[in-house]
């Protein structure tokens, strides 16, 4: 296999100070995937667990002198989270380093640090992609988005619209009415979820601007306040999603988008003596996923 190390050859148009710019991949800067819903925590393991548990119901009527009703909680459904690491070398030979008239040309240091951030972009936005997708179960066995998610103690539940609904006001509302009527694990409905943010590809982040933020209720003549800039509801936009009509919320509910750190990135570099050459070197380990699918309401598509 051919030598992957940066040389003369590689940098050619960089060897004389003749050049206005050197151009090519932006810096990245924010994350796009911290504003997707993702609850961030840290681990010193190799894996975590998450465990379901299923409380009781309501009391039921107790008959005169007959014994209370007996209910008891149960094991509900469990997710681990496999730490992965990422790595990544660029080698750049030392006569590439001397010659180059460009620092930006053999930027090893910087390379690594984009590729860091760019493994955590599309390994987030893969969970919202694959929302629907036949294969990339959660723990219950089913996908993210689904209306037959199972309930420890029987039936089912849904956290997506039952027929899809373009980015509207009538939509978010439908969502969140949905969203509140969740059950528990338990089956019964306790507290319902709220919505606490809208994430949209970037292709609807202009219409989602305006129906949330509009003062009036948007797109009508209707002389009626914007009945959901009162909700105050959180905006994520995620340049990384595939679809410009696929689109989200982000509920209250405990354990739900996971972004879980084992290592955070880090950066080195060493020098290689024999081939006169320099490797700069990036690592990070973490896993992304979900555990409990109330943590979204979808939009179905």
């Amino acid at each position: 296999m051919a030598n992957p190390a940066a040389n003369l050859a590689t940098i050619a148009p960089f060897l004389k100070p003749t050049l206005d710019t050197v151009w090519g991949t932006n810096i990245k800067g924010s994350l796009d995937w911290e504003d997707s819903g993702f609850a961030v925590s840290n681990t010193q393991d190799a894996y975590i667990d998450d465990q379901e548990r299923a409380s009781t119901g309501p009391m039921q009527v107790k008959i005169e002198n007959e014994l209370a009703a007996i209910d008891s909680f149960a094991t509900g459904y469990s997710k681990r989270y496999t730490m992965v690491a990422y790595a990544q070398r660029v080698i750049v030979s030392k006569e590439a380093i001397a010659d180059a008239k460009y620092e930006e040309a053999v930027n090893g240091a910087a390379d690594v640090a984009q590729a860091a951030k760019l493994t955590q972009e599309y390994t987030a936005a893969a969970v919202w992609i694959n929302a629907y997708t036949s294969g990339f179960n959660g723990g219950d066995g089913v996908v993210l988005g689904s209306a037959s998610h199972p309930l420890v103690k029987g039936g089912t539940y849904s956290n997506m619209l039952t027929t899809f609904m373009s980015l509207s006001e009538t939509a978010i509302e439908t969502m969140a009415i949905n969203a509140s009527q969740m059950p528990d694990s338990n089956g019964w409905l306790v507290n319902g979820y709220d919505i606490k943010k809208i994430v949209v590809p970037k292709a609807l982040e202009f219409r989602l601007m305006r129906i949330l933020k509009s003062a009036q209720q948007n797109d009508t003549a209707n002389n009626a306040i914007n009945a959901l800039k009162t909700k105050n509801y959180g905006m994520g936009v995620n340049r990384y999603f595939t679809s410009s009509t696929q689109y989200g919320a982000v509920t209250n509910a405990k354990a739900g988008l996971r972004f879980v750190w084992r290592e955070k990135p880090s950066f080195d570099d060493e020098s290689d003596e024999k081939r006169k050459s320099k490797t700069f070197i990036g690592y990070e380990r973490f896993a992304v996923g979900w555990t409990n699918p109330r943590g979204v309401y979808l939009s179905n598509t």
